[in-house]
């Protein structure tokens, strides 16, 4: 039996799941603008893979500190 594929379009609680912050964090960032986005109504959506390049583009930066 195969596993259905992740979604690529997270909504916010999928997202905060996903990074292991809280609601409260998530939004921070957004107000921010510091996390990759989009709204899709009233709703915040999130791109997996747009988040992934985030984190690995966060990492360098702090391993270049």
């Amino acid at each position: 039996m195969a596993k259905e594929p992740k979604s690529e379009l997270m909504t916010a609680e999928e997202t905060c799941r996903y990074l292991k912050i809280t609601p409260r964090t998530l939004y921070r960032y957004l107000r921010s603008r510091q996390i990759p986005a989009f709204k899709l109504g009233k709703e915040w959506r999130f791109v997996r893979s747009d988040l992934e390049q985030w984190i690995r583009d966060r990492t360098r930066a702090t391993l270049a500190l």
